[in-house]
C-alpha cells in the first residue's frame, strides 16, 4: 500500500483540534522547510472539514424559522 492511500476516519473536533495544535507545536520547534509543505496540506484538510461543519451548521439554522414573542 503506498503512503498516499487516502482513508475515512472518524474523528472529533477535540481530537482534531488535538492533532492541529501538536503539527502546530512541532512545525515551530522541529520542522524544516521541506515537511512544511506535508503538515500544510494536512491543516488544510483537517481544518477545512471542520469549517465545511459549521457551514453546513450555519446553513441549516439560516433555514428554521425564527420564533417570535
Amino acid at each position: 500500500m503506498a503512503l498516499n492511500t487516502q482513508h475515512k476516519v472518524t474523528l472529533t473536533e477535540g481530537e482534531i483540534s488535538t492533532i492541529l495544535f501538536c503539527l502546530e507545536h512541532y512545525l515551530k520547534n522541529k520542522c524544516d522547510g521541506n515537511s512544511i509543505v506535508e503538515f500544510d496540506n494536512i491543516f488544510e484538510e483537517l481544518e477545512g472539514t471542520i469549517d465545511k461543519y459549521y457551514e453546513k451548521v450555519e446553513k441549516a439554522q439560516a433555514k428554521r424559522p425564527t420564533e417570535e414573542w
